[in-house]
């Protein structure tokens, strides 16, 4: 008799949006498609690392395989991978998914124990799936074995960007040309200020332009702040968590797709600006697919030159 596939999903489920959120929402949608039996349990709630363990355990102990998505670049991610990496040795084994272009450098910042420990939390895995080639690299420091190893992005092309659109936001669009959208946290790391500061300028000569922002993250008052004080209420909108549908919707819409990350592992919002047709611009950090305009991390010149360079990839001769 043949054993039914039952998987485990681990990791951040939305909201908020972020790349490995929309990752683990893929994976689910495709596995229910298939007729696969697929689970969530999400980190993003766990109020208890005790808790946590006796849900693995349970899990692993009832024939369940599982797959833990984390970022590896602070000691909670690395923490409940150990806990994964135990509970999976249990029965069918275990998968881990590392999703940070930020990991290899905070490892690097490591004392020895916590490398060590790192290096043993990914022997416990089966497979270690990395988004990018530099944080397989970072894999095989740790002592992981090669042949345990694989890179693969984390996209899943659903290519549906239907959803609907509120009217107030489709009149404001219709206003608004060129139109930028980003899809990021409001944390250092992501760029909003860069971005900002490249809408500015760029309005001299398209006063017209607009900016939609997706997504959230401990800065956003701040960001908010920078907008008002720069005088783009009008000409940047800070959407906060949209559904994932009505994101792609939004891409669609736009001219240009930017990613002005400062690091940054494999984009899915990059993978699916471009598999909606929609010129990129991003930051040359991370693992950026073909096709995408690559411009300098920090250099505000560089990015301004590479988004006129993008419109004129979609404006008609």
């Amino acid at each position: 008799m043949t054993r039914r596939i039952k998987n485990l999903l681990i990791g951040p489920y939305p909201p908020p949006h972020g790349g490995i959120s929309v990752h683990m929402s893929g994976l689910h949608r495709r596995s229910v498609k298939a007729g696969i039996t697929c689970r969530i349990l999400d980190t993003s709630r766990i109020h208890s690392r005790v808790w946590f363990a006796i849900q693995l355990a349970s899990f692993a102990a009832r024939g369940w395989t599982l797959h833990l998505h984390t970022n590896g670049h602070n000691p909670n991610s690395w923490l409940l991978a150990l806990l994964g990496g135990m509970a999976g040795t249990w029965k069918r084994g275990s998968t881990l998914t590392l999703h940070s272009g930020m990991m290899p450098g905070y490892l690097r910042s490591c004392p020895v124990w916590r490398m060590k420990l790192a290096g043993f939390t990914c022997r416990l895995y089966s497979t270690v799936i990395c988004v990018g080639p530099e944080l397989r690299d970072a894999a095989l420091q740790l002592g992981m074995p090669a042949e345990h190893t694989r890179v693969a992005p984390a996209f899943v092309n659903e290519g549906s960007a239907d959803s609907s659109i509120d009217q107030q936001l489709c009149e404001w669009i219709s206003q608004h040309r060129p139109l930028l959208s980003s899809a990021l946290f409001f944390r250092p790391e992501y760029g909003f200020e860069l971005l900002l500061n490249a809408v500015r300028r760029l309005r001299s000569e398209h006063p017209a332009l607009g900016c939609l922002v997706m997504g959230s993250g401990e800065q956003f008052n701040q960001a908010a702040h920078l907008v008002r004080e720069a005088g783009l209420e009008n000409d940047v909108l800070l959407l906060g968590d949209v559904s994932h549908g009505t994101c792609l919707a939004l891409i669609a819409r736009s001219d240009v797709f930017v990613r002005p990350t400062f690091e940054d592992g494999d984009s899915i919002s990059v993978r699916e600006a471009l598999a909606l047709g929609v010129p990129v611009v991003a930051s040359r950090v991370g693992s950026r697919p073909p096709g995408t305009i690559l411009f300098d991390p920090g250099d505000l010149e560089d990015l301004i030159t590479r988004i006129a360079v993008a419109w004129e990839t979609c404006v008609p001769a």
